[in-house]
């Protein structure tokens, strides 16, 4: 796509466009206008090639590849430079962030350029490169991946590679949570973030509460468990931070891994990067795989088990079965109240009709069955 800024607009989105356009000179035109200036994807480019004389030659939009559900805008970006060493050709992709995770803390868009800005030389997993960002986190500009391995055509090998990866991101940072205390973008949803995240749970078990005609009312148990689990958060806070913290993924699931047969495995989406027990991203990791993909090519226990292998031989921790068993029910838990209950308040009975015994087998047995354990 070339800068169309100086074109004669003929039509009125056009004429809106290219007002906009006279306002920010330096963003770039086309049917939609890019968040960014020319100025700051050809410096960008430049640092990512290393070719200081890089110049941008032309620009057009391209399809995002292997999409699954996320919050924010995701748009395609295919670019053609020219400088000392030749020709360049990028495929690029542009995030712009939805809001905050959760009012009273960081940005999403700023946890995630924090990350790549401050944290990724430490991350021991491979991400995509970072080319450009606003400073607020607004926008990114990201390297787009090669074509590889669809999640829902993910085979036993590839959930048990992303379980591995899981154990080294955890492993680099494991009991350092006083030190990522210092990064204040990150979330700390257990510790100095406590009451944002208490407040935003209450606000949604009240929401599930007062929606009386969801099935959720009406044909299961779920909103009386919301109320016990709601009136004994201190208990499961205090049990899940009897773990040592790590550096946390924070939406760990197949739909943020990216699996290339040849290029191997890369981590993306980092907008709920936080400080807490790895057992919320194996969770998580599982939760999300179940919710999207069901039946998985692996049961959970086998996950967890390949998860509590590796982290033992890379000498972070090794888990006693009753201590994992404990720690993995607060979590079953927390991650309800914290997640899953904005999720079912805001779904329609259509939905939940058709996804109501998936639900029933990956999420709410296992939470019944914790309530009973922990809290009966």
């Amino acid at each position: 796509m070339s800068d169309s800024s100086s074109e004669t607009p003929t039509q009125p989105d056009q004429l809106a466009q290219q007002e906009a356009l006279d306002a920010n000179p330096n963003v770039l035109g086309g049917p939609r206008p890019w968040v960014f200036s020319e100025s700051e994807l050809a410096a960008g480019l430049r640092r990512l090639s290393g070719d200081s004389a890089l110049q941008i030659v032309e620009m057009q939009e391209r399809e995002v590849t292997q999409r699954l559900p996320a919050v924010g805008r995701l748009r395609g970006l295919q670019v053609k430079a020219q400088g000392i060493e030749g020709a360049h050709d990028f495929d690029l992709v542009i995030k712009e962030p939805h809001g905050s995770t959760h009012t009273g803390a960081a940005g999403a868009g700023l946890r995630e350029v924090s990350v790549y800005t401050t944290l990724k030389e430490h991350i021991p997993v491979r991400m995509p490169d970072l080319v450009a960002a606003s400073p607020k986190g607004d926008w990114l500009i990201l390297t787009h991946l090669a074509p590889g391995r669809r999640p829902d055509k993910w085979q036993a090998a590839d959930y048990l590679l992303a379980t591995e990866q899981l154990a080294v991101l955890h492993d680099r940072f494991w009991g350092l949570g006083e030190d990522l205390r210092t990064y204040s973008w990150l979330e700390k949803p257990l510790d100095t973030d406590r009451d944002i995240h208490a407040q935003a749970a209450l606000q949604d078990s009240q929401q599930l509460v007062a929606n009386a005609s969801s099935l959720l009312n009406l044909e299961t148990d779920i909103v009386q468990i919301t109320e016990k689990i709601m009136a004994q958060m201190d208990t499961i806070t205090a049990g899940l931070k009897q773990s040592p913290f790590t550096l946390l993924h924070g939406d760990y699931w197949p739909g943020n891994i990216h699996i290339h047969p040849h290029h191997g495995i890369t981590i993306f989406d980092w907008e709920d990067a936080a400080v807490g027990p790895g057992i919320l991203d194996v969770l998580s990791f599982i939760q999300g795989s179940s919710w999207y993909f069901a039946p998985l090519p692996l049961s959970a226990k086998e996950i967890t088990q390949h998860y509590r292998s590796r982290l033992a031989q890379r000498g972070s921790h090794t888990y006693e079965d009753e201590e994992f068993e404990t720690l993995w029910d607060y979590a079953v838990m927390w991650t309800f109240v914290e997640g899953w209950v904005r999720n079912l308040a805001n779904i329609p009975n259509s939905l939940l009709q058709l996804r109501l015994a998936a639900l029933e087998e990956f999420l709410f047995r296992p939470l019944r069955q914790a309530v009973e354990r922990r809290l009966d």
